[in-house]
């Protein structure tokens, strides 16, 4: 569903001509009948997030990794060291994509050793990831990059209360983008105690760290 979205702006805006997408949908979410309808995006309609509810027929699932099943890919792929899979799984998140991606580089380069590609415990080899990556990056707006580059740097997860102090964004323009962000599945929410504070995802951090801020180019 991405496709139809604006690139360059907040998650979940139509592209001109398709705003209709999102009455259709609503209609769906509101009518009686006994249908399904399945929609897969990187990025959250903004009406569904008005339509969800404990007791409503619309829900969100976001996708989490394979765990133990991702093994299979691993196997198809030929590698070696099946002790240490588990750690190159949790790594990378269980992604099928993003796994049958590395485990061709762990072919090609250290002939399917686990063990070697993952020897650094502090570097978290991206490779033929980045344009997947790039690509998401893309789509950010401004203010989504700043705060994406601001999480980048951060070490654990931060409690948006507290907006960085040298950020050029109003704290209204802050929180829509960590909004934005999370409807993307670029930030997640973490619990801590009573509070949920946030984080950028793993592998888009490492991505994010690997380049200079466009914005203060």
């Amino acid at each position: 569903m991405q496709n139809i979205f604006i690139s360059g702006q907040l998650a979940g805006q139509y592209l001109a001509g398709y705003e209709d997408y999102g009455k259709f949908f609503k209609q769906i979410a509101t009518s009686s009948h006994q249908s399904c309808l399945i929609l897969l995006s990187w990025e959250k309609p903004r009406e569904i997030t008005t339509l969800e509810g404990e007791n409503r027929p619309t829900r969100t699932l976001h996708l989490k990794g394979l765990g133990e099943q991702a093994e299979e890919i691993l196997r198809e792929k030929g590698l070696n060291d099946e002790e240490q899979w588990s750690e190159l799984i949790t790594l990378y998140q269980g992604h099928p994509s993003w796994l049958n991606i590395i485990a061709a580089t762990i072919q090609e380069l250290f002939n399917g050793s686990v063990s070697l590609f993952i020897a650094d415990k502090n570097n978290i080899f991206l490779g033929d990831l980045e344009p997947l990556l790039e690509s998401h990056l893309e789509r950010l707006s401004d203010s989504e990059k700043q705060v994406s580059y601001w999480l980048a740097s951060q070490d654990e997860a931060v409690d948006i209360s507290e907006q960085p102090a040298d950020s050029a964004l109003s704290k209204s323009e802050f929180w829509q983008a960590i909004q934005s962000l999370a409807r993307r599945g670029l930030v997640e929410k973490v619990q801590v105690g009573a509070r949920a504070m946030f984080q950028i995802n793993p592998i888009f951090k490492s991505y994010i760290q690997s380049k200079s801020n466009p914005l203060f180019d």
